[in-house]
């Protein structure tokens, strides 16, 4: 049986009043929330097969553990055990630096910085489930928007995951923060055209491609397992995508827009096969 293993990972907070080592209490303490939150949920999915779970306060083959900072600077340390099972079947030689590509991804995939895995076990599970870390990103959305509390504050200009004795992972800033902070879903349907790129049947999540804003955002299908209609009509645009047969439908769904009023994602309610109106 292997044996357990620890890892680091260093939360950075610079600029501003960081800078001398200080932030207000209030808001670190919001931060600090949101720091147990994403890496609970981080170290949960990574350690039990991809499991992303809500509302979690510790996860599931692993502890983590708040250490003390260094001096000199405004650091948050979080310790990470992964058990004997965990570090046997994710393999002890690997499982550090899949574990930091399986950070890099999720918390890429929450505030939209592009990303590509570069573990074999990371791009095995996109090549699985392509809209998988979509998934995760959602879960990690309100965490994150409490971890950036400083940087809305300007208590810090930036928060980083590093790290220790390697490269930083990701760097926060007021884009990232700007991209979390999610405004209420709006109550009115909006049609747009376009085809579905990438699509889950399992968990009603993908992408799609709209005409009018020429970009691709993701989406979710509104009440998915009553929704068989969306189901079936977002598989086979994807599918026409794929054949070449263009995929073209009319999407009706609910927008859902960041703090800056550009369009997120979408809750799809349905996707209608038809030519378009002048």
């Amino acid at each position: 049986m292997s044996d357990k293993k620890n890892l680091d990972i260093v939360i950075r907070y610079d600029g501003n009043t960081a800078d001398s080592g200080q932030l207000n209490l209030y808001q670190a303490a919001e931060s600090l929330d949101g720091i147990a939150r994403v890496v609970n949920v981080i170290v949960h999915a990574f350690a039990n097969d991809g499991q992303i779970r809500e509302r979690l306060t510790a996860p599931e083959g692993a502890e983590t553990y708040l250490s003390a900072a260094k001096k000199g600077c405004f650091e948050e340390v979080v310790t990470v055990v992964f058990d004997a099972d965990t570090v046997a079947k994710i393999k002890p030689s690997v499982i550090v630096n899949n574990f930091w590509d399986f950070l890099t991804a999720s918390v890429s995939a929450a505030v939209g910085h592009p990303y590509d895995p570069s573990t074999p076990m990371v791009r095995k599970i996109v090549g699985k489930n392509e809209t998988y870390f979509e998934e995760v990103a959602e879960e990690l959305e309100n965490a994150l928007q409490k971890l950036q509390r400083p940087i809305k504050s300007k208590g810090a200009k930036t928060i980083t995951f590093a790290r220790p004795k390697s490269d930083d992972a990701v760097t926060l800033d007021k884009k990232t923060l700007a991209y979390v902070s999610v405004m209420a879903q709006e109550p009115e349907l909006t049609y747009w055209y376009g085809n579905v790129t990438k699509y889950n049947s399992l968990s009603g999540y993908g992408r799609a491609y709209l005409e009018e804003i020429g970009e691709t955002i993701p989406f979710k299908i509104d009440r998915f397992k009553q929704n068989i209609s969306a189901q079936r009509a977002a598989s086979a645009s994807m599918d026409d995508q794929i054949n070449e047969l263009g995929g073209r439908r009319r999407i009706g769904a609910y927008a859902v827009r960041n703090s800056l009023g550009n369009l997120k994602r979408l809750t799809i309610v349905e996707l209608i096969l038809e030519d378009k109106r002048t």
